[in-house]
């Protein structure tokens, strides 16, 4: 079966949420990695930065899947650690844990620790700012390795053994064509040659800066056409949120991502 879990994840300098059981990805378009094009000698951006992570399909072929990744770095050398959440879709609830990390320069890296329905699981991630795509990207680990969850009647899936990620800052657009569109609840995108899956999610930036989950919505569906966030999802009037978009194709190779601001009516 389909694995239909997202896990959502957030960083800060008082606060890191990683992604649920080592969960990271095969790799973006940029070609992430814990090294590449960053600038050792200067310190690297800091602000609000979201993007995604993949968990890596080759070795986890059976159900590798995508999910929100968010991160509020901060913009000097400095330490991080707080609390990690991972979020279900569907009749699991959302499980705790923590994290530690420290930026460098261009660096960042960490462990993280948590109970996944039931079961701690540990793991470590590194990662570098990219110059070249203004991002930061890098791999997760889990020291358990590939695991299997049976939790019928709701659901059995695999917990990949490592992946990777991807963050870009607030309203950056790649490839600068890619283009989001929101109209009322209804929210659409540019179509990008090749590109097959999407992650769309809705977050609160405020929440970025607390120990909450700022992500309050997301979904995989398919890249081409749309979707509508639904009314259970409570947008409060008047409040500012974020919008992410990334696409990729069928190995989860990050095709287009992007974010938009919107101010719920």
């Amino acid at each position: 079966m389909k694995k239909s879990v997202l896990y959502s994840a957030v960083l800060s300098c008082a606060v890191l949420s990683a992604c649920g059981g080592g969960s990271g990805g095969s790799g973006s378009g940029s070609g992430s990695s814990s090294g590449g094009t960053g600038t050792p000698s200067q310190t690297a951006p800091g602000g609000i930065y979201l993007g995604y992570y993949a968990e890596d399909p080759k070795t986890n072929p059976e159900d590798p899947t995508l999910g929100a990744f968010v991160l509020n770095m901060p913009s000097s050398n400095t330490s991080f650690s707080g609390a990690m959440f991972f979020t279900y879709v569907g009749c699991q609830s959302e499980n705790v844990g923590v994290v530690s990390g420290n930026k460098t320069d261009a660096g960042i890296a960490g462990n993280w620790s948590g109970s996944l329905d039931g079961v701690m699981n540990t793991g470590s991630y590194t990662g570098s700012w990219q110059t070249a795509t203004q991002s930061y990207s890098g791999t997760f680990t889990n020291a358990g390795g590939k695991q299997f969850r049976d939790l019928r009647p709701c659901i059995q899936y695999y917990i990949a053994p490592n992946g990777s990620f991807e963050m870009f800052a607030a309203e950056k657009l790649i490839p600068d064509t890619f283009q989001i569109s929101l109209s009322g609840r209804t929210l659409s995108w540019s179509n990008v040659n090749g590109s097959t899956i999407a992650l769309v999610y809705v977050m609160n930036p405020q929440i970025v800066q607390t120990a909450g989950n700022p992500v309050i919505w997301q979904a995989i569906v398919p890249a081409s056409g749309s979707i509508t966030i639904p009314q259970t999802v409570n947008l409060k009037a008047g409040t500012d949120y974020l919008v992410g978009v990334a696409l990729t194709s069928d190995s989860l190779q990050r095709l287009a991502f992007g974010s938009k601001r919107f101010t719920a009516q």
